[in-house]
């Protein structure tokens, strides 16, 4: 194990440095030449993978590209529509789904574990409501009677959202989706993530939109998503493996850091305990 370490370890330094080229919101390639090509889906979501100026950015964005160029691959990046994950992953026109996913159940209660494999563990999250400023804040799921909710289709909001009787609901293709509906004033309220909603709400474009107060959902954690076969069981263990050296030699605590994720990434140091 220490010798293997200390191999994953050699490969981290020797690659110091990547950038994009032809990044728009639909793909975006790594320069880099190699024998092997990984690709990663993706919606708009910030902090883990959106667009800024024209380059794919964000945690997920940053800390994918770091893992599979260490295992020897090019990384392609593939924007899908959410509620179309599953078929994107078995069909093989994406290799993982890497994307703020989070390893719950769906809303007909079928764990995604038996969908996919999962890796471990690696960012704590939970559902949020967010509003206008002056709108009345939500206590309980009942609150939303008679009210007008966003969510994005297939997501973890979709479980929470579920639970709710007597609302609107208003079903869209991301969480983006969901907090435009309410900026926009279409919708008044929406759950999505608490790492998105803290990312954004209060600033930018999202100035006159807070996180709800007096409601409080259960944690959960993000996970990447490969395939259910030996092929997909494979590249996961080896993920696994980057990401534990990545906790190791402390570079997922700086990625985590810069994007102000510090309080919410898991460290890996010692992924058993």
């Amino acid at each position: 194990m220490k010798k293997l370490l200390t191999v994953v370890l050699s490969m981290l330094l020797a690659i110091s440095t990547f950038a994009f080229i032809g990044c728009d919101a639909q793909k975006s390639d790594v320069v880099n030449v190699r024998t092997k090509t990984i690709t990663v889906a993706y919606t708009d979501y910030e902090p883990m993978n959106y667009t800024e100026d024209g380059v794919l950015k964000g945690f997920d964005t940053e800390l994918a590209l770091m893992t599979f160029n260490a295992l020897g691959y090019e990384v392609r990046f593939k924007l899908i529509d959410w509620p179309n994950k599953y078929n994107e992953l078995s069909s093989g026109t994406v290799d993982c789904l890497w994307n703020g996913f989070t390893a719950n159940s769906d809303d007909d209660g079928t764990p995604r574990s038996e969908i996919v494999n999962f890796s471990y563990y690696y960012m704590e999250n939970k559902q949020c409501i967010i509003k206008k400023s002056g709108t009345a804040d939500i206590s309980a799921l009942s609150d939303f009677a008679g009210k007008t909710l966003a969510y994005e289709s297939g997501s973890a909001a979709e479980d929470l959202v579920s639970e709710v009787e007597g609302a609107n609901k208003k079903a869209v293709a991301s969480q983006m989706d969901a907090v435009k509906e309410v900026n926009s004033g279409t919708c008044q309220y929406a759950i999505v993530d608490l790492l998105l909603a803290s990312r954004i709400c209060g600033k930018g474009n999202f100035t006159a939109l807070e996180i709800n107060s007096g409601y409080e959902a259960d944690a959960e954690y993000y996970a990447i998503g490969f395939a259910k076969n030996e092929v997909g069981a494979k590249l996961r263990d080896d993920v696994n493996t980057m990401l534990t050296a990545f906790s190791k030699t402390g570079q997922l605590k700086e990625l985590a850091e810069k994007y102000g994720l510090e309080k919410a990434y898991i460290d890996l140091s010692n992924p058993e305990a």
